[in-house]
């Protein structure tokens, strides 16, 4: 493991925006899919705030959204999933090795990386987005 890889142990968020979140109040597949072009999904290493406590690096992460003037909506999300389950669900469905990397932003000092996947695998999206539950949704507003 690279200094810049992250534990399996550790979590990511990843807003979630609200054309990207279900009915029901989930996230699709879509919140996890990359853009064209895109190296890597984007997201947030929450154990980078130095708590156990989900919602307080949460809230850290919808400031650094808010003061980087992200416009964040009442009805997005921030979902949460461990970094060790997304590794391992990769693998096992599609056989795909995920990298999970802190990649430190001058505004955004908790941002992370997760490669290994691309523009048109929807597969990959679709393991992430099993891996959350109710439970690991917090309000894009709080």
């Amino acid at each position: 493991m690279t200094d810049s890889q992250l534990p399996d142990d550790d979590h990511l968020s990843r807003y979630c925006k609200p054309s990207s979140i279900d009915a029901f109040g989930l996230p699709m597949a879509s919140a996890f899919e990359l853009r064209t072009g895109e190296p890597y999904l984007s997201a947030n290493w929450l154990e980078y705030f130095d708590t156990l406590d989900l919602t307080i690096a949460v809230n850290e992460v919808r400031e650094a959204f808010l003061e980087k003037g992200y416009r964040l909506r009442q009805s997005g999300r921030f979902a949460v999933f461990n970094v060790g389950a997304a590794k391992t669900a990769a693998r096992e469905a599609t056989g795909r090795t995920l990298h999970i990397e802190h990649l430190p932003l001058d505004d955004d000092k908790s941002h992370a990386g997760v490669f290994g996947y691309t523009d048109d695998d929807l597969a990959v999206a679709l393991e992430i987005k099993a891996l959350v539950g109710y439970q690991d949704l917090y309000p894009a507003l709080g």
